[in-house]
Protein backbone atom coordinates (compact mmCIF):
# COMPACT_ATOMS: atom_id res chain seq x y z
CA UNK A 1 0.00 0.00 0.00
CA UNK A 2 1.69 3.70 -0.78
CA UNK A 3 1.69 6.48 1.31
CA UNK A 4 -1.02 8.39 0.97
CA UNK A 5 -3.73 5.01 0.68
CA UNK A 6 -1.87 4.16 4.11
CA UNK A 7 -2.23 7.86 5.37
CA UNK A 8 -6.20 8.24 4.53
CA UNK A 9 -6.58 4.64 6.02
CA UNK A 10 -4.93 6.24 9.28
CA UNK A 11 -7.30 9.27 8.98
CA UNK A 12 -10.57 7.48 8.51
CA UNK A 13 -9.72 4.89 11.45
CA UNK A 14 -9.09 8.22 13.69
CA UNK A 15 -12.48 10.00 12.17
CA UNK A 16 -14.51 6.80 12.96
CA UNK A 17 -13.25 6.48 16.54
CA UNK A 18 -14.12 9.97 17.18
CA UNK A 19 -17.75 9.21 15.55
CA UNK A 20 -18.09 6.63 18.08
CA UNK A 21 -17.50 8.78 20.69
CA UNK A 22 -19.32 12.22 18.82
CA UNK A 23 -21.04 13.04 22.06
CA UNK A 24 -17.46 14.40 22.76
CA UNK A 25 -17.01 16.86 20.77
CA UNK A 26 -20.40 18.26 19.24
CA UNK A 27 -21.95 21.76 21.10
CA UNK A 28 -25.09 19.89 22.34
CA UNK A 29 -24.76 16.68 23.16
CA UNK A 30 -28.46 15.59 23.75
CA UNK A 31 -29.47 16.92 19.68
CA UNK A 32 -26.61 17.36 17.35
CA UNK A 33 -25.82 14.79 14.97
CA UNK A 34 -28.37 12.29 16.63
CA UNK A 35 -30.69 12.16 13.65
CA UNK A 36 -30.10 10.17 9.86
CA UNK A 37 -29.12 13.10 7.83
CA UNK A 38 -27.03 14.00 4.85
CA UNK A 39 -24.52 15.66 7.00
CA UNK A 40 -23.29 12.91 10.02
CA UNK A 41 -20.52 13.80 12.66
CA UNK A 42 -17.64 11.83 10.59
CA UNK A 43 -19.04 12.21 7.39
CA UNK A 44 -18.90 16.73 8.26
CA UNK A 45 -15.61 15.83 10.04
CA UNK A 46 -13.43 14.56 6.96
CA UNK A 47 -15.68 17.03 4.43
CA UNK A 48 -14.20 20.13 6.13
CA UNK A 49 -10.40 18.56 5.58
CA UNK A 50 -11.42 18.05 1.92
CA UNK A 51 -12.52 21.35 0.91
CA UNK A 52 -10.41 23.57 -1.42
CA UNK A 53 -10.63 26.89 -2.55
CA UNK A 54 -14.18 27.00 -4.88
CA UNK A 55 -17.01 28.52 -3.28
CA UNK A 56 -19.12 26.57 -0.71
CA UNK A 57 -21.55 25.44 -3.15
CA UNK A 58 -19.51 24.24 -5.48
CA UNK A 59 -17.43 22.45 -3.01
CA UNK A 60 -20.62 21.33 -1.75
CA UNK A 61 -21.64 19.60 -5.89
CA UNK A 62 -17.75 18.07 -5.56
CA UNK A 63 -17.86 16.33 -2.39
CA UNK A 64 -21.38 14.88 -3.37
CA UNK A 65 -20.64 14.04 -6.78
CA UNK A 66 -22.83 17.07 -8.38
CA UNK A 67 -25.86 15.29 -7.57
CA UNK A 68 -29.23 17.25 -7.81
CA UNK A 69 -30.16 16.40 -4.13
CA UNK A 70 -26.58 17.82 -2.78
CA UNK A 71 -27.28 19.45 0.55
CA UNK A 72 -26.55 23.13 0.36
CA UNK A 73 -24.04 25.31 1.57
CA UNK A 74 -26.01 26.71 4.54
CA UNK A 75 -26.95 23.01 5.27
CA UNK A 76 -23.06 22.04 5.60
CA UNK A 77 -22.32 25.51 7.37
CA UNK A 78 -25.36 24.51 10.24
CA UNK A 79 -23.47 20.91 10.43
CA UNK A 80 -19.81 22.62 10.86
CA UNK A 81 -21.01 25.18 13.67
CA UNK A 82 -22.37 21.48 15.58
CA UNK A 83 -18.74 20.42 15.79
CA UNK A 84 -16.62 22.13 18.72
CA UNK A 85 -13.18 23.37 17.60
CA UNK A 86 -11.15 20.96 19.80
CA UNK A 87 -12.63 17.88 17.49
CA UNK A 88 -9.87 19.12 15.31
CA UNK A 89 -7.33 19.49 17.60
CA UNK A 90 -8.44 15.97 19.12
CA UNK A 91 -7.76 14.48 15.34
CA UNK A 92 -4.94 16.32 14.56
CA UNK A 93 -3.05 14.24 17.59
CA UNK A 94 -4.60 10.94 16.95
CA UNK A 95 -3.35 11.67 13.69
CA UNK A 96 0.11 12.57 14.26
CA UNK A 97 -0.03 9.67 17.05
CA UNK A 98 -0.87 6.97 14.27
CA UNK A 99 1.55 7.72 11.96
CA UNK A 100 4.28 9.60 13.89
CA UNK A 101 7.39 7.98 12.72
CA UNK A 102 10.84 10.10 14.09
CA UNK A 103 13.41 10.45 11.71
CA UNK A 104 16.42 11.60 12.83
CA UNK A 105 19.52 13.24 11.12
CA UNK A 106 22.61 13.19 12.99
CA UNK A 107 20.79 12.68 15.69
CA UNK A 108 18.85 15.72 15.62
CA UNK A 109 14.95 16.13 14.19
CA UNK A 110 14.71 18.53 11.36
CA UNK A 111 11.63 21.35 11.50
CA UNK A 112 10.87 24.32 9.05
CA UNK A 113 8.63 26.73 11.60
CA UNK A 114 6.69 29.34 9.22
CA UNK A 115 4.11 32.14 10.48
CA UNK A 116 1.09 32.99 8.43
CA UNK A 117 -1.19 35.87 8.82
CA UNK A 118 -4.88 35.01 8.02
CA UNK A 119 -7.09 37.78 7.44
CA UNK A 120 -10.54 38.18 8.35
CA UNK A 121 -13.65 40.65 7.92
CA UNK A 122 -12.75 44.10 9.50
CA UNK A 123 -16.20 44.58 10.69
CA UNK A 124 -14.87 42.07 13.70
CA UNK A 125 -13.36 44.60 15.83
CA UNK A 126 -12.23 42.50 18.95
CA UNK A 127 -8.77 42.88 21.05
CA UNK A 128 -7.30 39.61 20.00
CA UNK A 129 -8.37 39.98 16.20
CA UNK A 130 -8.00 43.27 15.55
CA UNK A 131 -5.68 46.45 15.61
CA UNK A 132 -5.06 49.91 14.27
CA UNK A 133 -2.21 51.75 12.56
CA UNK A 134 -1.38 48.59 10.50
CA UNK A 135 0.81 49.95 7.64
CA UNK A 136 1.10 53.35 8.60
CA UNK A 137 -3.37 53.59 8.10
CA UNK A 138 -5.92 54.54 10.84
CA UNK A 139 -7.76 51.73 9.30
CA UNK A 140 -8.53 48.66 11.40
CA UNK A 141 -6.71 45.18 10.25
CA UNK A 142 -8.21 41.81 11.64
CA UNK A 143 -6.28 38.54 11.06
CA UNK A 144 -5.53 35.38 13.03
CA UNK A 145 -1.53 34.33 13.26
CA UNK A 146 -0.68 30.79 12.59
CA UNK A 147 2.31 29.31 13.42
CA UNK A 148 3.29 25.51 12.02
CA UNK A 149 6.13 23.28 12.87
CA UNK A 150 6.81 20.84 9.83
CA UNK A 151 9.11 17.62 10.29
CA UNK A 152 10.93 17.76 7.07
CA UNK A 153 11.93 14.23 7.14
CA UNK A 154 8.53 12.70 8.01
CA UNK A 155 6.67 15.11 5.93
CA UNK A 156 3.83 16.18 8.82
CA UNK A 157 3.17 19.11 10.45
CA UNK A 158 4.37 18.76 14.14
CA UNK A 159 3.37 21.80 16.04
CA UNK A 160 0.56 24.67 15.38
CA UNK A 161 0.23 27.65 17.21
CA UNK A 162 -2.98 30.19 16.42
CA UNK A 163 -3.40 33.25 18.05
CA UNK A 164 -5.21 36.62 17.44
CA UNK A 165 -3.20 38.94 15.12
CA UNK A 166 -3.30 41.74 17.89
CA UNK A 167 -2.07 39.31 20.83
CA UNK A 168 0.24 36.86 18.71
CA UNK A 169 3.32 37.77 20.48
CA UNK A 170 1.69 36.89 24.56
CA UNK A 171 2.63 34.59 26.04
CA UNK A 172 0.18 34.49 29.25
CA UNK A 173 -3.09 32.93 29.28
CA UNK A 174 -5.05 35.93 27.69
CA UNK A 175 -4.01 35.12 24.32
CA UNK A 176 -6.12 31.82 24.45
CA UNK A 177 -4.14 30.04 21.24
CA UNK A 178 -5.22 27.16 19.94
CA UNK A 179 -1.75 24.97 20.54
CA UNK A 180 -1.44 21.15 19.92
CA UNK A 181 1.98 19.72 20.77
CA UNK A 182 4.16 17.08 20.01
CA UNK A 183 5.98 15.23 22.72
CA UNK A 184 9.49 13.40 21.44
Amino acid sequence: MNNYKSLKKQLKFCIKTMNDSSSLFVVDSNKDFTRKRKHLFGSTLFNVLLLESGSLKDEMFKLFGYKLDTPTASSFVQARSKIRPDAFRTLFNMFNERTQKIKLHKGYRLLAVDGSVLPISSAIKDTKTTFYKANDSNKPFSAYHLNTSYDLLECTYDDIVLQGNAVMNITDEQAHPIRRNKSS
